[in-house]
């Protein structure tokens, strides 16, 4: 409910503000025949050439101000601004895959029920995780011109993981203490929070940001 109502208030803003959602209308009137002589009556001596250009200087000036907008909301995120959201995705996962885990934990249960397989790994492997990307977390909050590096050896960190773990999970794997069920599960919860990080990591790595310089002695 959180994530929908999150997701709702960010597509209400955006319709809010984009200026090709915005409805222009006239206030036009709609009359009879017979009120012909009525209306002429009130718009005897109306300037229409001053209204016209008043409500085209209107128009202009609030396209102005929408383009203005518009142009804001596309501005670059800085290394600073890209540093919170890498925190709320490492700390998120770490809070975030556990308490799934725990909550679907009979999706990870045994054949004969008395162990469940992912709990401990899934959580050594999270905190695995927001160990080493806490490096590229600072390095992004100063704006550090390394910062680039540092993030590509996490995603290469992240590999070699895999690697090391491999052995582990086959050695489960073979003990046919599990269904297959259990390791399908287990290698998607993974492969969805690997997908996340190293998203938003190939974006920063795209990112033409100015690094802050480095100080002289």
């Amino acid at each position: 409910m959180l994530l929908k109502t999150v997701a709702l208030s960010q597509i209400g803003g955006y319709l809010k503000n984009n200026r090709w959602c915005k409805i222009y209308y006239d206030h036009t009137i709609e009359l009879d025949d017979e009120d012909d002589d009525w209306v002429e009556k009130q718009t005897k001596n109306v300037d229409y050439n001053k209204i016209k250009e008043k409500y085209a200087k209107e128009m202009e000036q609030d396209e102005q101000d929408d383009e203005d907008e518009y142009e804001t909301e596309k501005a670059p995120m800085t290394l600073p601004q890209l540093s919170v959201r890498l925190g709320i995705i490492i700390y998120g996962e770490l809070i975030l895959f556990p308490i799934l885990i725990q909550i679907f934990s009979n999706l990870f249960e045994s054949m004969d029920m008395q162990k469940v397989f992912a709990t401990k790994d899934i959580f050594v492997l999270c905190i695995f995780t927001a160990f080493i990307w806490t490096i590229p977390l600072f390095y992004m909050y100063y704006n550090h011109k390394y910062t680039k590096k540092i993030i590509a050896c996490c995603m290469l960190g992240e590999i070699i993981r895999i690697l090391v773990y491999l052995p582990t999970f086959m050695k489960y794997y073979n003990s046919h203490e599990y269904s297959i069920r259990v390791f399908v599960f287990f290698i998607l919860i993974d492969f969805i929070r690997l997908l996340i990080l190293f998203v938003f990591a190939i974006h920063v790595l795209k990112s033409e940001q100015e690094y802050a310089p480095s100080p002289r002695n």
